[in-house]
C-alpha cells in the first residue's frame, strides 16, 4: 500500500514536472527548438537524432510506415521530400521543430499518391513554405481524394509557390545540389511520373527515387545521366516493380534505404533484397531501424539510426 502511495505521488510530481519545463516553450526566448532540447535533456530522453545537428548535411528517412517522408538539412537550410500518410503531418512536425526548423525553403511532392502526400496539407499550414514542387501529371491521373485536395486548398491559403519542376533543372539548399532527373517522360501512372532527385555534396551523392517503377528506370538509363550515388533511397518501398538489376548496376550505391513497414504487402520483397545482397549493399530500412540518418561532410558519409 505504501509503495502504491509512493509511486502515485512520484507521477503526480513527474507531471507537474513536464507541465512546468512545457511552460518554457512560450516562456523563455531561445525559441521553440531550443525548449524542445531544454526538455529531453531535462528529462534524460534521448533525441538521438540530435547528433545530425551539427553535420554539414544531413538526410533524414523518417520512420512514417509504408509510406515516404524525407528531410534534408544543409547549412541552416532546410527541405522536406514528400509527407507520408494524413496521420504524419503532425508527427513530422514534431521531429522538424526538434530540428529547429522555423521555414522550409523547398518541399517536394514527388508525386500525390496518399502515402507521400497525405501529411503535407498539415506541414503547409504550418511552416512558411517557400517553394513546392510537384510533378506534372496528365490529368487523368489527378486524385480526387481529400488529402490531394487538403494540399491545394493549403497553398491556396498559404499563398505558397507551385512549380513543376522540368526534368534537369537544378537548385540549391546552401552547398547542396539539387538536381531533377525524372521524370523524363510522362508515365502512365502517378508512380511513374514521380520526381527522382539527385543531391550531391562535396563527394557525397544521394539518389531519391519516390515510387519510380521500371518504366520510369528505363528511361533514366535511356537518358544518359550519370545515376550513380552513395546513397540510393529504394524505389516504391521495396517493391517487385523497381529496383531493376541494370538500374541498380547504374547507380553501385554504397547504402541502400527502404522506407516501409510490415503489412500485407510483404515488402520489401524477397527478390529486390536478394538483388542488393548479392551487390553487396548494405540494407538500412525503418521498419528495423526505425529512423535512418545519413550525415556526410562532403567526403565520407556516416549512418545514425534510431534502433
Amino acid at each position: 500500500m505504501e509503495q502504491q502511495k509512493n509511486n502515485k505521488k512520484a507521477l503526480k510530481v513527474t507531471l507537474l514536472l513536464f507541465l512546468a519545463v512545457g511552460l518554457i516553450v512560450f516562456i523563455l526566448p531561445f525559441g521553440a527548438e531550443a525548449s524542445w532540447r531544454q526538455i529531453f535533456r531535462f528529462f534524460g530522453l534521448s533525441d538521438f537524432a540530435a547528433a545530425a545537428d551539427d553535420a554539414p548535411l544531413s538526410v533524414h528517412v523518417l520512420n512514417v510506415g509504408k509510406a515516404d517522408s524525407i528531410f534534408i538539412a544543409c547549412g541552416g537550410k532546410y527541405m522536406l521530400v514528400d509527407g507520408g500518410t494524413p496521420d504524419c503531418g503532425e508527427e513530422i512536425a514534431e521531429y522538424l521543430d526538434r530540428r529547429g526548423v522555423k521555414k522550409l525553403d523547398y518541399v517536394f511532392n514527388t508525386h500525390p499518391d496518399t502515402d507521400h502526400i497525405g501529411g503535407l496539407g498539415y506541414i503547409i499550414s504550418h511552416y512558411k513554405v517557400e517553394k513546392y514542387f510537384a510533378p506534372n501529371i496528365p490529368k487523368n491521373l489527378i486524385p480526387k481524394g481529400e488529402e490531394y485536395t487538403a494540399v491545394q486548398t493549403a497553398l491556396r491559403q498559404t499563398g505558397t509557390s507551385v512549380q513543376n519542376p522540368p526534368c534537369g533543372e537544378s537548385l540549391q539548399l546552401g552547398d547542396l545540389k539539387i538536381k531533377v532527373l525524372a521524370p523524363v517522360n510522362t508515365g502512365d501512372s502517378t508512380n511513374n511520373n514521380s520526381i527522382v532527385l539527385k543531391l550531391t555534396f562535396g563527394k557525397s551523392r544521394f539518389l531519391l527515387m519516390g515510387d519510380a517503377e521500371k518504366e520510369e528506370e528505363s528511361d533514366l538509363l535511356k537518358s544518359g545521366e550519370n545515376l550513380s550515388a552513395d546513397v540510393l533511397k529504394i524505389g516504391h518501398h521495396g517493391s517487385s516493380t523497381s529496383t531493376s538489376e541494370p538500374f541498380l548496376h547504374a547507380v553501385q550505391p554504397g547504402f541502400a534505404a527502404i522506407s516501409v513497414a510490415r503489412d500485407s504487402s510483404e515488402l520489401p520483397k524477397k527478390d529486390v533484397l536478394k538483388r542488393l545482397w548479392t551487390a553487396k549493399i548494405p540494407v538500412y530500412r525503418t521498419d528495423v531501424s526505425g529512423t535512418l540518418v545519413f550525415m556526410s561532410d562532403g567526403q565520407r558519409i556516416h549512418v545514425l539510426t534510431e534502433q
